[in-house]
């Protein structure tokens, strides 16, 4: 086990496809927690049973907070230099997961976002295509990320709470830190927490006024 580095799967309702990672990270001895925010379906009573390390919201608090959550945990932690993000809907692949792991060995990276070839709403591609001519960096959006964890000591207090952590992509290169781009494949998911509706778009937009007013 690579006890340098955690990876937090935050989840909400996805107890089927975070069965299989589950099983699949124990099976690997990756070091791991699962942020389960209030899901209803049985999720923390499979997670207990099965042994599986997990901290449980007493209330829904949405993906940032979540996440966020899951950074508190980390830096609570001895010894932890990189944490990674993994969603827990079944998009991202395990072997592009172990890809990232040995890609970090010997490394200090500041963050790292691996693109998505293929995404799951226009929105995103639209984000994207903006991020990338503004500052250089492709897929905002992607719940695959390895970040410092002195980055996140750095700018935990500061992220806020309806950008889909887009700021801190912000932070980051606002303060001279290095970004790195990996691509990676995904699997095509029918469940997705955020949702594909008017609101999530608009949610997504919201991020590129973010932009606009801090670029």
């Amino acid at each position: 086990m690579e006890t340098d580095k955690i990876i937090i799967l935050p989840s909400y309702n996805e107890l089927g496809s975070l069965k299989k990672i589950c099983k699949d990270f124990k099976k690997r001895k990756l070091n791991f927690i699962v942020l389960d925010d209030h899901s209803t379906d049985g999720s923390n009573k499979w997670l207990k049973k099965n042994n599986i390390n997990f901290i449980r919201n007493k209330k829904n608090l949405g993906y940032e907070k979540n996440v966020l959550q899951g950074f508190k945990y980390a830096i609570e932690k001895k010894n932890i230099r990189h944490v990674i993000t993994f969603d827990s809907d079944g998009e991202h692949k395990i072997s592009d997961l172990l890809k990232i792991i040995k890609f970090l060995r010997g490394k200090d990276i500041d963050l790292l976002i691996c693109n998505r070839k293929v995404m799951n709403r226009w929105s995103e591609y639209l984000l994207s295509f903006l991020f990338y001519l503004i500052l250089n960096i492709k897929d905002p959006l992607s719940g695959l990320k390895v970040y410092n964890i002195n980055i996140i000591k750095k700018f935990i207090g500061k992220i806020k709470k309806n950008y889909f952590l887009v700021d801190i992509i912000a932070l980051v290169l606002k303060n001279n830190y290095k970004i790195k781009n990996y691509i990676i494949n995904t699997n095509k998911t029918k469940h997705s927490r955020i949702g594909n509706n008017i609101s999530t778009h608009v949610k997504i937009l919201k991020c590129l006024k973010y932009l606009a007013l801090n670029y």
